[in-house]
């Protein structure tokens, strides 16, 4: 079985979910000595950073257009047997010995863009779509989106593969309260993630802080925090998971009011660290939240306030509950999933 995995997403993000879940199938078929090519463009990404890839497997790809050449279709000249292709963010190649899989995230762009980002996003995964023989997506939410916006797919072209959660985040050793509680928000701030929505709840609880987890804040997301929670508020970008461990330990919960998830990968993260989450109860959040954590049927200010301190003196039970949970995903079920989906096409 000859795979040949398109590393894209590693020019396209510094860090986040998908260079998450590639690197985490990149480790193990290098684990297992398959027969694996990669071909991949400079980038400074964290996750590939962590990657040990001998240099023989990859072909580099001169171009610096990585804005152009990732709508184009990759040649690879060199396969000259029968592979299985993979890219990691909707490419294609016009290698016809190529049979194609693709893995579908979620669809943002669909339900939330307009103009030419949208046009241009979803223009590229439908030809992907199109051009594939398997289809993996990461939840059931996902496969209905799918079903939904492609109703001309056949169910058996589809594959619910879920993610995994890293060995990374774990339970630290108890240790004494040190300054203020605080909330975690983490990831995308993109406007249905709700972030200007998660600081007013932390205005709403001034016995709280909030700790961000992302990008750099823009002007104006700083002079809200600001505005609305002056001095209780601080912000983590590009950090290892090493950190990203200590400060979900320390946290009193994680907020995470996003009303869309094509997975939701901080819930399995925060789940293993044994720390609580309150989370809204849309797309694919239950699925992977289960009966842990708290889930809140509105997007209400009172009503996440409400849940975030019904967790005082629920520890215990929400710790048990969200350790239980995560335990039911792991990165080396996803691979083997993934794996048997290749061999299957082989």
């Amino acid at each position: 079985m000859k795979i040949h995995y398109d590393n894209i997403i590693y020019s396209l993000q510094k860090a986040g979910g998908i260079s998450s879940y590639w690197s985490a199938l990149i480790s193990r078929f290098l684990r297992d000595q398959l027969d694996i090519h990669f071909t991949e463009n400079p980038n400074e990404n964290l996750s590939r950073k962590e990657l040990h890839i001998p240099s023989h497997l990859i072909t580099p790809s001169p171009s610096k257009r990585i804005l152009v050449d990732r709508f184009k279709k990759i040649a690879l000249p060199h396969q000259t047997e029968p592979f299985i292709f993979h890219s990691s963010y909707n490419r294609t190649t016009s290698n016809a010995k190529a049979t194609s899989v693709i893995t579908v995230h979620d669809f943002v762009h669909e339900k939330f863009y307009g103009g030419l980002r949208r046009y241009l996003h979803v223009l590229q995964k439908n030809k992907a779509i199109e051009n594939a023989r398997k289809i993996i997506v990461v939840s059931e939410n996902t496969k209905q989106d799918l079903l939904h916006f492609h109703p001309y797919l056949s169910e058996d072209q589809v594959h619910v593969v879920y993610n995994g959660v890293s060995d990374d985040f774990f339970p630290l050793p108890e240790k004494p309260a040190r300054g203020r509680s605080y909330l975690v928000f983490i990831g995308s701030r993109a406007y249905y993630k709700n972030f200007n929505f998660a600081v007013d709840v932390i205005q709403a609880l001034p016995d709280f802080d909030l700790h961000i987890v992302g990008t750099a804040l823009s002007k104006s997301e700083q002079k809200m925090l600001n505005e609305k929670i002056p001095g209780h508020w601080k912000i983590f970008t590009h950090i290892q998971n090493q950190e990203l461990n200590s400060i979900y330990n320390d946290a009193f919960a994680l907020i995470y009011p996003s009303s869309y998830e094509g997975f939701g990968i901080p819930l399995l993260e925060v789940m293993k660290t044994g720390t609580p989450f309150v989370a809204l109860k849309q797309s694919s959040i239950p699925e992977v939240a289960g009966d842990a954590g708290i889930l809140v049927d509105d997007l209400d200010v009172d009503s996440f306030r409400d849940a975030i301190l019904s967790i005082n003196g629920h520890e215990d039970v929400l710790r048990a509950k969200g350790i239980i949970q995560s335990n039911q995903f792991s990165w080396e079920k996803c691979y083997q999933e993934t794996s048997a989906i290749y061999k299957a096409l082989s």
